[in-house]
């Protein structure tokens, strides 16, 4: 039996991502190891793993599943984060959706079910 489940995402630089996670997404960091840092939010953990190869981050991502997408946008559009040709629309698939890349390239989709 599935428990739970933990995203782990490539870093390239783990103190430059742990900053960015924490200062532009409101995680807190709750271990940091040498080649690995658990981050947490909102009771959902996130792991970034050192990784030396720039190919590995930007081919990763993530789908948070989230509540108040649009006040979530809007604070992620005021801090410049927001993805250049993702910004916040309604897809067919019944999410409304907008994605942010961090540092490394890693793709996080943030969505929220429109159909409910």
């Amino acid at each position: 039996m599935i428990k739970k489940s933990i995203p782990q995402l490539p870093s390239l630089d783990l103190q430059k991502s742990k900053n960015f996670y924490e200062e532009n997404l409101g995680f807190k960091t709750l271990k940091e190891y040498d080649d690995i840092f658990l981050l947490e939010k909102d009771g959902f953990e996130l792991h970034l793993w050192l990784c030396d190869d720039p190919s590995i981050p930007q081919n990763s991502s993530v789908y948070y599943q989230v509540d108040s997408i649009d006040s979530m946008y809007v604070d992620f559009k005021n801090k410049g984060i927001v993805h250049k040709n993702a910004h916040i629309m309604d897809k067919p698939w019944g999410m409304r959706e907008f994605y942010v890349v961090d540092l490394d390239g890693n793709l996080l989709k943030f969505g929220q079910n429109i159909n409910i």
